[in-house]
């Protein structure tokens, strides 16, 4: 082994390919070539004289060397990380940066015609839908895909920072000719209507069970969807009712001609919370779209609140 510390950048290039998981997502992270990554990382095992990555398959795991160099290593490359984007300049007004997150559909185009709106065209944001299953969720945020993520459950992670945007209401919908439900829905009623609903589990439990105590199962169900724009379409062309967030709810009110009511039965409201790298704290452009995201939440919840 080399008497020198190591080169920072090689620490840098090998922090990021155990962050990304493979050199192909490495090097985009870093925007780079594959082949300056594999040298980064040719030089860094001829200094430390230690194997560091094992092929498998198409790509690389780490050896127990590298794992354990990584765990010393990750706070103050990260350190660095946030030293260098503090220094960067980022002007609202002339910059140019597309930042990209995951949201609920709930969300998602009140977020994109907030972003729309801004008076710097140059700054987008690009929504992608959120991961089908709890074990994949923070996987975009972790190996920044994404600049954020917002979501209805807080997070669990060393490396993950949040904070609470604001709590939603939920609502039951059908179409405004619904030939039992004209204008009031009781519980008896809620229960004994044939349902459509959001095929989707969060810790283990369906949606709504996270917000009721009611028994869910005792429903009659016609549609298990994954898309909450897709049972309320069901319901608009149907005699079937669906629960959404009444941010979703309002979006679509009209053009589908719905009724919306308030639970008949005892319920919690429905919490988002802002996600995103602890890292990324002190950088001035994700300072600055953290800020915009609170606003637009502000928004919403004024909405919402109106429409009660």
């Amino acid at each position: 082994m080399s008497n020198e510390i190591p080169n920072l950048n090689l620490l840098a290039v090998f922090a990021a390919v155990m962050e990304q998981g493979s050199l192909s997502k490495a090097a985009e992270h870093l925007a780079t070539n594959q082949s300056t990554i594999s040298t980064a990382l040719s030089r860094l095992k001829k200094e430390t004289g230690k194997e560091l990555f094992v092929r498998s398959g198409r790509g690389v795991v780490p050896t127990a060397y590298a794992s354990n160099l990584f765990t010393q290593i990750q706070p103050s490359v990260q350190q660095l990380s946030q030293v260098f984007h503090s220094l960067k300049d980022f002007d609202p007004g002339r910059s140019t940066r597309k930042f990209v997150m995951t949201a609920p559909e709930h969300l998602q185009w009140l977020l994109l015609n907030h972003f729309e709106n801004k008076g710097n065209k140059n700054i987008s944001l690009e929504v992608f839908d959120q991961a089908d299953d709890d074990e994949t969720l923070y996987h975009g945020l972790l190996t920044q895909k994404f600049d954020v993520m917002v979501d209805i459950l807080p997070p669990n992670h060393p490396n993950i920072e949040s904070i609470h945007l604001f709590d939603g209401e939920f609502v039951i919908a059908c179409r405004q000719g619904h030939p039992r439900i004209k204008g009031a829905l009781s519980e008896a009623q809620y229960m004994s209507e044939t349902h459509a609903v959001l095929e989707r589990t969060r810790d283990k439990m369906r949606s709504l069970a996270h917000y009721t105590d009611i028994d869910t199962s005792k429903r009659k169900v016609a549609y298990h969807g994954k898309s909450l724009f897709n049972n309320l379409l069901m319901c608009s062309q149907s005699d079937f009712i669906t629960v959404v967030p009444l941010s979703m709810a309002l979006q679509f009110e009209k053009q589908l001609q719905l009724q919306v009511f308030k639970p008949p039965f005892n319920y919690k409201k429905v919490s988002n919370y802002l996600i995103w790298l602890k890292q990324l704290n002190h950088d001035p452009s994700h300072r600055w779209f953290r800020t915009e995201l609170v606003e637009a939440a502000k928004r919403i919840e004024t909405q919402m609140l109106n429409a009660l």
